[in-house]
């Protein structure tokens, strides 16, 4: 099937905003995004994973309670039923707790707050006025047709709120009949499940519209599916046959992502569970199936997150609550504290062509099979990180876009590969929601070249050690710059120069011109706010919480909506 090229921007739902919200961006703000986009020749727009979050201050939204359930806090209050009208004051105005002066970050306990009681009051007028009749005959319906999924993650959400914990293995119920039954036989258990089944018909209805919106717009939603899922979920309670807990997926350390020591050092450990494939296969990927058909009922396209981890995945034998006292460790002083476990690629690494070769069948069949079963949607790999050479070759047999990120697509000789040779099945961009816009990059790159020559112009014969790594990260970054210069078609002069609209526009003008079908910026990026959306690793402070200043009506004035339209346009795109 013959792919159209397009733009995209990727609009995390916790970052937009309308006048007036609560706090945090939510579906009516994303229909205000929807016409942007449709004006400004934008063909889709990338949200990050919208499942159903924890209560954390700062929750990833890789961190879902629920593979199918959506996340109640990006309900358009407007649009719920029972509603009382005019809307009480939100706190969007007020600062937030922990950022006194920062307006652009979502306070998440405070508007958790706001909204929980405003939906618990609607929950009430809902059950009770006689207007809602209609309605109520309509959900009854939903949640009969929905039972596959929506009974155990409405008995998982009702349990974590009796025993105080979504952790269910702290629970004193640990058998699932036995769980089942001490919900069906607790009224007021019963009633907390019917709310959340409620919550759910809420989102679902709501984003219905929102595809409705986009369809007639002829705009795309792209979603996003974790490789991942928190083991504190109702899917990992209810169906522990097809987890293995003895290990936590992760990536390899690779040098990047230095602020966090156990990053630096071991790599990312992300406290998922592994999948058991061999049972999954089973039953045909059922597990998976229904977790994508329910995703592309809303989206058009979607981005698999670590993709690598159908083929093989770090592991690492225990859970991140235990990083710290792992930290200091040497691999056998760690490997002794695990009898014998050492981190590593489960279930094979790549050291042996046998292994390689297993590896690769392994992750053709998952996803043979799945996209199979789920056949239509545009499929994104984020095949980034470290990347065995058979993966590529598969996604592309698989028609799986893979990514390209300009200034690591080298040839042998360190030469940038050029936009007008990449695969047209790729998607193009120059960062991610795990790394800072690349104007702030640039700018990093072009400051240690500066340190290095006032180094080196000030420096006395012979050289200590610092002064070495202060030239060599100089010469580096010297080479960075000049890759991306080159990219562009500027030279190295032109390369060498500060941040500015000019690099801006030759960066993304080459990007958007290249091969790749897809094309895409944050929202960060386009709109040159230097801030990043989260930083892998660390917990807490500003990750998951940065909001924009504008709506998306105040964003359609400003150059930069202009200035992509015309790219776009330019590219062939719009």
């Amino acid at each position: 099937m013959q792919r159209r090229r397009m733009t995209g921007v990727l609009l995390p739902l916790f970052s937009l905003r309308r006048d007036p919200d609560a706090g945090l961006g939510d579906l009516m703000a994303l229909e205000e995004w929807i016409d942007w986009a449709a004006d400004h020749g934008v063909g889709f727009l990338q949200l990050l994973p919208v499942n159903e979050l924890g209560d954390e201050d700062a929750p990833s939204p890789y961190s879902s309670v629920s593979s199918v359930a959506f996340e109640p806090l990006y309900l358009s209050l407007e649009r719920v039923p029972g509603i009382p009208h005019p809307l009480p004051p939100s706190p969007v105005g007020l600062p937030p707790l922990q950022f006194p002066a920062a307006r652009d970050l979502v306070d998440y306990p405070r508007v958790r707050s706001y909204k929980r009681a405003l939906l618990r009051e609607a929950w009430g007028n809902f059950c009770r006025e006689e207007q809602y009749e209609s309605l109520r005959v309509d959900f009854a319906a939903w949640v009969e047709r929905e039972r596959a999924w929506l009974e155990d993650y409405a008995n998982f959400r009702v349990l974590s709120i009796a025993f105080n914990s979504t952790a269910w293995w702290t629970w004193p119920v640990q058998d699932t009949d036995v769980a089942r039954d001490f919900v069906l036989h607790d009224p007021q258990a019963m009633r907390q499940k019917q709310y959340r089944q409620w919550l759910q018909w809420l989102c679902a209805r709501e984003w219905s519209m929102v595809r409705k919106h986009a369809d007639e717009k002829g705009v795309l939603l792209m979603g996003d599916v974790p490789i991942g899922l928190s083991v504190a979920s109702a899917d990992v309670f209810f169906n522990r046959h097809l987890f293995d807990m003895d290990w936590s997926g992760g990536a390899p350390a690779e040098g990047n992502f230095a602020e966090d020591p156990f990053t630096a050092k071991w790599g990312q450990n992300w406290g998922i569970p592994l999948y058991r494939w061999d049972v999954m296969l089973n039953d045909g990927m059922a597990w998976w199936v229904q977790r994508i058909r329910k995703l592309t009922e809303v989206f058009s396209m979607y981005r698999i997150d670590h993709i690598l981890g159908f083929y093989r995945i770090y592991a690492f034998p225990w859970m991140p609550t235990h990083n710290a006292e792992f930290l200091p460790l040497s691999p056998d002083e760690a490997a002794a504290k695990c009898q014998g476990r050492r981190p590593g690629f489960r279930p094979h690494p790549d050291d042996t062509p046998e292994q390689r070769r297993a590896n690769l069948m392994q992750g053709d069949t998952l996803l043979r099979t799945i996209l199979r079963a789920t056949p239509g949607p545009i499929v994104i790999g984020e095949d980034l990180g470290c990347v065995p050479d058979y993966v590529r070759p598969d996604l592309s047999r698989l028609r799986i876009a893979g990514f390209k990120i300009p200034h690591w697509e080298c040839d042998p000789l360190g030469r940038i590969i050029k936009g007008d040779t990449y695969n047209p099945c790729s998607f193009a961009t120059f960062a991610t929601h795990d790394f800072p816009p690349l104007c702030n990059d640039w700018s990093e790159w072009y400051s240690r070249v500066e340190d290095g020559r006032r180094a080196a112009a000030n420096a006395s014969l012979p050289m200590d050690d610092a002064l070495r790594e202060t030239l060599r990260i100089a010469r580096d970054c010297g080479e960075t710059l000049c890759r991306l210069g080159d990219y562009a078609g500027l030279n190295k002069k032109q390369s060498m120069t500060p941040w500015s609209a000019q690099i801006k526009t030759a960066l993304y003008r080459a990007l958007l011109m290249s091969r790749a079908n897809y094309a895409t910026l944050m929202w960060t990026e386009l709109f040159d706010v230097p801030m990043r959306l989260n930083l892998p690793g660390v917990q807490g402070g500003i990750n998951w919480r940065p909001r924009m200043s504008f709506t998306a009506a105040q964003a359609a004035a400003l150059p930069q909506s202009r200035w992509l339209r015309h790219l776009s346009r330019e590219a062939g795109r719009a």
